[in-house]
């Protein structure tokens, strides 16, 4: 499949990824820039609420239940800012005026265009995957959605081998929706999604984010813009390792969210926006951002933090009384209200037990000072802005709780890495489960603003000195001339954002985008063999096989139903006798009633290689595949082979 192919696919993902957002904000009156970079979050709120509400009214997933839910709360939207809009906007502010539509545009450009071109090229081809672990999940929920039309978080949990439980869905619900409408296998539409919405939601984002600090400028939108391409942690390290898409979509959503935050509690410029608007937009962005993944709601309490505090003691020292009070315990609750969460929306401990062995708390922090987090080189654009900028922040004693934002990331980063003080790590990284490599992706966010304000104040002193240089030879200044050194400078750092940190993580994700002889999840053997499973096994037959060598993507691929679709651990008595003893069956009835009773009639042999590298443990019951006992070669590619269950009769 080419890329030409995919353009259907791709007007739908930016329909579902912006419509519904675009539908609410223009009804609340919002306006260009933050009209754009909050269509993306609404449009995801838009989707997760709509996905429970059809589960709950029996409806089948597909685009009609979003279009029924942002019909229905547009007009409440409309009716709410027809009675109370006096509570929603204010007066325009003529110190600090809306972007005009090409400025926006051609930062929101700068940002996408070169994040797009190198995702076109990590990608490959659009039928590519990442070839990792949590992979085997994501692409078996997909199927699994389509197959059973229903995208609710509060099922998707185990994908119907027990009891459904709990798990964010947001990402599974919108490429789902560009699946069934646009028609395209599930391995394209992933990658055409995730292009929507890194360039959609993430880029604009960052533009908004910035803007709230510095004001709807040019020069700032467009330092905002190339910034957004400069980190290595995000978008390019979510897109391969885990592969934990939810996460990515929520870090996506976090500009957007902490822009809001800070525009809320008056830590940035004056906005045309009271507070009750702030609150009711934040409202709105938040469904979206808890069913992408929940633990991004701590992130963005922990990289506000430094915002709400700060106000709160300006405000403090500067009043006395009942306003005194007032911010005091506005910012106490604030922290207990946090502290709160923090403790409970955490998952189990023994969910990180994998990384308890793992971390370096030194080479983290030398990953935050230099912008080369997970043991890469130093990103030198983002390290010289971020000790421009901070260099500016403390100079200046103004919005000195920029630079506390990157420290905040660079806390959660640095205590997640280290493995020493594991009673210390869970506390402060156990909504993540102690994952660093999570964490580093909210680096990006937050050293955004400290960044800028370098990357301004560097940028802005360069354009002076060239016009003072113009005006030294005594000649009138050209209506060209800003815009072409702006433009220059523009190309200059988009060429350096990329270099070392960045492109050392570009070609790492890349390298996990490519389908060889022994790529991890599935090698091109075993693709094929997979193309090939619906000649061989009907459509109402289980296979069994070891899902670290992506045996169970024999679901996603062929729509064959795996026994064992994610994970290490049988669902069921009967799947756990089948992995243990499946080879004695000729002797073993007990065996032969399991294969029956959970209609498992083919094995998937894709020899031994774990997808986390190394051998994977062989599953007692599946390590003699010969006829003696009870299997019979039904195809074979290469080293990988399918065997039909002839034992039992």
């Amino acid at each position: 499949m080419s890329w030409t192919e995919t353009v259907p696919a791709f007007v739908v993902a930016i329909a579902v990824v912006f419509g519904p957002g675009l539908a609410w904000g223009a009804t609340l009156g919002l306006r260009r820039l933050t009209l754009l970079a909050l269509a993306g979050p609404f449009s995801v709120s838009a989707v997760v609420i709509s996905a429970e509400v059809a589960a709950f009214a029996g409806v089948g997933w597909s685009l009609l239940p979003v279009l029924a839910v942002t019909v229905v709360v547009a007009g409440a939207l409309w009716a709410l800012r027809r009675r109370f809009g006096h509570l929603i906007h204010g007066k325009p502010i003529k110190d600090e005026p809306l972007a005009r539509w090409r400025p926006v545009l051609l930062a929101w450009a700068v940002a996408a265009v070169p994040v797009a071109a190198v995702m076109f090229w990590m990608f490959g081809v659009p039928e590519n995957i990442a070839q990792s672990h949590d992979n085997i999940f994501h692409l078996n929920a997909l199927r699994y959605i389509i197959e059973t039309s229903n995208s609710s978080s509060l099922t998707l949990g185990y994908l119907g081998t027990r009891e459904g439980t709990f798990y964010p869905a947001g990402w599974h619900a919108v490429v789902s929706l560009v699946i069934a409408t646009a028609g395209i296998p599930l391995t394209a539409a992933i990658n055409v999604t995730n292009l929507v919405l890194i360039t959609g939601i993430w880029s604009v984002g960052c533009l908004f984010l910035v803007s709230r600090l510095t004001g709807e400028r040019t020069l700032p939108l467009l330092v905002a813009g190339v910034l957004s391409t400069a980190s290595s942690s995000f978008p390019y390290l979510l897109l391969e390792f885990g592969v934990v898409y939810p996460f990515m979509l929520s870090i996506a959503i976090l500009p957007a969210a902490l822009g809001l935050a800070i525009q809320l509690v008056g830590a940035g410029t004056d906005v045309p926006l009271r507070r009750f608007g702030s609150v009711l937009l934040l409202a709105g962005l938040l469904p979206g951002l808890l069913l992408a993944h929940p633990s991004s709601l701590l992130g963005l309490l922990a990289l506000a933090a430094p915002a709400v505090i700060a106000v709160a003691y300006t405000r403090f020292r500067a009043t006395s009384g009942r306003r005194r009070l007032a911010a005091a315990s506005s910012a106490g609750a604030f922290l207990v209200l946090s502290a709160v969460l923090w403790m409970t929306v955490r998952p189990a401990l023994s969910s990180a037990d994998n990384w308890a062995q793992m971390g370096d708390a030194g080479g983290a922090i030398l990953g935050v000072v230099f912008h080369g987090p997970l043991g890469r080189p130093v990103a030198l654009l983002l390290t010289v802005l971020t000790a421009v900028g901070a260099a500016v922040v403390l100079y200046l004693r103004s919005h000195r709780w920029v630079i506390a934002m990157y420290l905040v990331a660079g806390t959660l980063f640095v205590v997640g890495s280290w493995q020493e003080v594991p009673t210390l790590r869970w506390v402060v990284a156990g909504p993540w489960y102690n994952d660093y490599f999570r964490i580093s992706a909210m680096l990006a966010p937050a050293v955004m603003l400290v960044a800028s304000i370098g990357g301004v104040a560097l940028a802005g002193s360069l354009l002076k000195g060239l016009q003072n240089a113009r005006a030294l030879r005594g000649t009138p200044e050209p209506a060209w001339f800003l815009p072409s050194a702006g433009a220059v400078l523009v190309v200059i750092s988009l060429a350096v954002a990329p270099l070392f940190a960045v492109q050392r993580g570009v070609s790492e994700a890349a390298f996990h985008y490519r389908y060889t002889a022994d790529s991890r999840l599935l090698t091109s053997d075993e693709l094929q063999l997979l193309e090939r499973l619906p000649d061989h096994v009907p459509p109402d037959e289980v296979v069994a096989g070891d899902p670290l060598t992506g045996t169970s993507l024999s679901y996603a691929f062929a729509g064959r139903e795996a026994l064992l679709p994610h994970g290490t651990n049988p669902p069921t008595a009967e799947a756990r006798l089948i992995f243990s003893e499946l080879d004695t069956m000729v002797r073993n009835p007990a065996v032969c009633d399991a294969v029956r009773s959970t209609n498992t009639a083919f094995v998937l042999d894709f020899g031994t290689a774990s997808v986390h590298g190394g051998e994977a443990r062989v599953f007692a019951g599946l390590d003699d595949l010969s006829p003696e006992a009870g299997f019979e070669l039904v195809d074979r590619e290469g080293d990988a082979s399918l065997y039909r269950i002839v034992g039992c009769g």
